[in-house]
């Protein structure tokens, strides 16, 4: 076991939102401590990257990721599912030629699934005490977000989830669209 060369600093709910869809009914075929069936969820996200800082041996960066689940159209399923995260994140590679690129890719697939973990959890402890019971999302790959093309925003300021004074300035946020 080693160390991962991406961490995670902090992160912090921007919005969460977790409503129970009326007249649902549960499949009996399905037990409610399973992980709830994903053909019949409509699921997409939203990501944003932003670089914080870079030094010699790191890069720090803003992460953002809003999901939102919901019944697809002519299924069922008990919540519509809303959350905002953001976090920063470490990414632990020297700077040498051409390693710019891989850090921010790294940073931002890797990010975004440690944000969806954290999501997938406290949207499994908001519902084990909700009107339908239980619903733990499924796991999901992010690895898409290597291979699309950013969308660069205006320069914004740096959030401010713990990233001291001296690194906070403005930057290129990127935003990604992705759907399961």
């Amino acid at each position: 076991m080693q160390l991962s060369p991406l961490q995670l600093l902090e992160y912090t709910f921007d919005g969460v939102s977790v409503t129970p869809v009326e007249g649902y009914v549960a499949d009996p075929k399905f037990s409610t401590g399973l992980v709830f069936f994903p053909g019949n969820l409509a699921i997409s996200a939203e990501a944003g990257l932003a670089v914080l800082g870079e030094e010699a041996s790191y890069s720090d960066y803003g992460i953002k990721l809003t999901l939102r689940v919901a019944p697809k159209e002519d299924k069922q399923a008990p919540y519509n599912v809303q959350v905002s995260v953001r976090g920063v994140v470490r990414m632990h590679l020297t700077q040498e030629v051409n390693q710019a690129e891989e850090r921010r890719v790294r940073a931002l697939v890797n990010g975004v699934s440690l944000l969806y973990g954290v999501v997938r959890e406290l949207v499994s402890n908001i519902t084990s005490r909700s009107a339908h019971g239980g619903m733990l999302l499924p796991s999901l790959s992010f690895a898409d977000l290597a291979t699309q093309k950013p969308a660069v925003e205006p320069a914004v300021d740096a959030p401010s989830l713990g990233v001291p004074e001296a690194k906070k300035r403005k930057v290129t946020a990127t935003r990604i669209r992705s759907k399961a």
